[in-house]
């Protein structure tokens, strides 16, 4: 997918041509998107949307758990009567 960039070079371009060849090269341009191109255009943007970063985060989760299980058990909510009984003395 062209960037910016690329695109004002090629606009620029076209102002030094006589405009019959500037219809040359979109009808040339439109066989080519014809024959090859894609039916809307490619989204390459590298900036992360809320999306993105929800489903990075939701996978980053999954694999973790998936690879490296964590056992949740007491350390979420400890007994009470072990911690009664560790604390008792105090």
């Amino acid at each position: 997918m062209l960037k910016p960039k690329e695109i004002a070079e090629i606009s620029l371009l076209l102002w030094y041509l006589p405009l019959e060849k500037v219809e040359q090269i979109k009808k040339l341009t439109l066989e080519l998107k014809n024959q090859c191109g894609y039916d809307k255009p490619v989204d390459d943007s590298d900036e992360w949307t809320e999306e993105d970063m929800r489903d990075a985060a939701d996978a980053s989760m999954r694999y973790a758990e998936e690879t490296v299980p964590y056992d949740w058990g007491e350390s979420v909510a400890p007994n009470e009567e072990k911690f009664e009984e560790e604390h008792r003395d105090a």
